[in-house]
């Protein structure tokens, strides 16, 4: 084994689970010689790919390693990240995904990704509808400060599901819900279907864009709800963090929805 594929390997080591590692660990890990993988930690850390803690002596990953990952992001839109994220949504869950922008107030689908659902709600790319009636079209203006969404939206009146009215003072509220939990609850176009959706920007002003999963209300339970928006929002936190948007990082300790005690994404039962 070459020394830089010792490295890699050293590297890929650490992990969220164990940031911090000894030489007697990386040695077990790697069935390499105590010397052998001290002298190697020795010379990444000169060349920053590691550091050591003077105290406790355990290594951690380096600032060259976090300084070429900003790079790699750099060159990557905040859609290219979410479209990635949306994927894995819908393959996890069976649910249609779809991701979009805001224009005015109204939000323009750019991309849209099928689920495994027999029934399912089905919008084109291009296809425009009010914000304030979507899920990831209202955790976009939740981004928004009052002022701009005054300015945006009708003096009195925003359309509802069926094309019911609404007081924009109604809409007020859910906006401030989003804000607080994160994930926004759509109506939806179509009789029957909801969604859940979030919406994240970037540190470098590009475009925020919203997504969301939508299903059928009768397939799932409140407690199948509960868990669709926990795995939402943290696929929107995995974006955020890799874009540094700044309003996820105003707020990163923010209470994720209930899922009775498991993190895991819940699957859509198949028809």
């Amino acid at each position: 084994m070459s020394s830089l594929e010792s490295a890699v390997s050293i590297l890929c080591c650490f992990s969220p689970e164990m940031p911090e590692l000894a030489v007697t660990q990386v040695a077990a890990k790697l069935d390499m010689p105590k010397s052998t993988v001290s002298r190697l930690l020795m010379t990444m850390a000169e060349q920053h790919l590691v550091e050591q803690d003077a105290i406790t002596r355990r290594y951690r990953v380096g600032l060259l390693p976090l300084r070429l990952g900003q790079l790699y992001y750099a060159h990557m839109q905040v859609v290219d990240l979410v479209d990635a994220e949306l994927e894995t949504l819908v393959n996890e869950t069976g649910f249609t995904g779809y991701a979009g922008v805001l224009n005015g107030a109204d939000i323009v689908i750019l991309r849209k990704k099928h689920g495994r659902y027999p029934v399912r709600m089905v919008l084109d790319t291009g296809t425009r509808m009010s914000a304030a009636t979507t899920a990831f079209g209202k955790a976009l203006l939740a981004r928004l400060p009052d002022d701009r969404l005054g300015a945006m939206l009708p003096s009195d009146l925003v359309e509802g599901r069926g094309a019911a009215r609404r007081p924009v003072a109604r809409l007020a509220g859910e906006l401030a819900l989003v804000r607080k939990q994160r994930w926004a609850l759509g109506d939806t176009a179509f009789p029957g279907m909801a969604a859940i959706g979030a919406a994240v920007g970037s540190s470098d002003d590009q475009q925020a864009v919203g997504f969301s999963l939508s299903f059928p209300d009768s397939a799932v339970n409140p407690t199948v709800r509960k868990s669709i928006a926990n795995s939402v929002v943290t696929a929107a936190r995995r974006v955020a963090a890799a874009t540094a948007d700044p309003i996820w990082a105003r707020s990163p300790s923010y209470p994720l929805p209930p899922t009775n005690g498991t993190t895991k994404r819940t699957r859509a039962v198949e028809a």
